[in-house]
């Protein structure tokens, strides 16, 4: 890759690894966009753009969130009630949106992502439930919660925590809590759906290599640079006010689905 390419990567990878601490994001929400923008320029086939850079973002997100993780585990918020209830169904819906990648059209695939990004933007806006966590809900509701929001992470290759953390609020979990468990969520995600997408590429003729629709060097750059940064994003996630935090960042997805619609 050209300097300016490698330095792209660098950067929006620093941003994915700050964000992905502070808000318990994968990262995926800047890493999408910014390899949708990059890989024709890589000479990527028009045709895999969209599916390649969302394969790129979530093998980025196995590196990213698994710092994040291990930063918010020596906190304490990693309860075992919770993790056997959601991990499972982020896992196996993750499987299944890294599957449809592969059969839905790359335009459908950019204008799902977009919306997700608005309503995203919106969800964050909304007022939190406030009590006690609701450790009598259904288990049953809890896993098809989780599955729905790992097949909607795997489809448009976002680590999903933008999903899950507002979830989790809704069971009434604290907030810090709820970002250091969508951290270790958003890594299964990620592990899931590259797992998805190694074998979809090994047994179709989309992509070559061993990775498949991985774009290899960018994964690098944008992996070194996210998880330098991913846990001081989970330092300051303990840190500073989330209300002003959950209102910039909704503003920031406005701004990239507005981006990318008018592409």
């Amino acid at each position: 890759m050209e300097l300016s390419i490698w330095l792209w990567c660098l950067g929006g990878g620093a941003l994915a690894g700050l964000l992905a601490g502070l808000l318990g994001i994968g990262g995926g929400l800047v890493v999408v966009p910014l390899l949708i923008y990059l890989l024709p320029i890589l000479g990527v086939a028009p045709d895999i753009v969209v599916p390649s850079a969302i394969a790129t973002s979530l093998a980025t997100i196995c590196m990213t969130t698994a710092s994040a993780a291990l930063t918010h585990s020596r906190s304490g918020y990693l309860e075992s009630f919770w993790l056997l209830r959601v991990l499972p169904g982020l896992s196996a819906g993750a499987l299944i949106g890294a599957f449809l990648v592969t059969v839905v059209n790359p335009h459908w695939l950019k204008f799902i992502f977009a919306t997700v990004l608005v309503l995203l933007s919106i969800r964050m806006l909304l007022p939190v439930p406030e009590g006690e966590p609701k450790t009598t809900v259904s288990k049953r509701l809890v896993a098809l919660g989780a599955a729905v929001i790992g097949t909607i992470s795997g489809l448009v290759g976002i680590g999903g925590g933008a999903l899950t953390v507002p979830f989790l609020q809704r069971m009434r979990l604290p907030v810090r809590q709820a970002i250091a468990i969508s951290s270790l969520g958003s890594f299964v995600i990620g592990c899931s759906s590259v797992l998805m997408f190694v074998v979809n590429g090994w047994l179709s003729d989309k992509a070559d290599g061993a990775l498949g629709l991985i774009y290899v060097p960018a994964w690098i750059a944008i992996s070194i640079a996210s998880v330098s940064l991913a846990p001081f994003g989970a330092k300051l996630a303990h840190r500073l006010p989330v209300k002003l935090l959950r209102r910039v960042f909704a503003a920031f997805l406005i701004i990239v689905a507005i981006n990318l619609l008018m592409k």
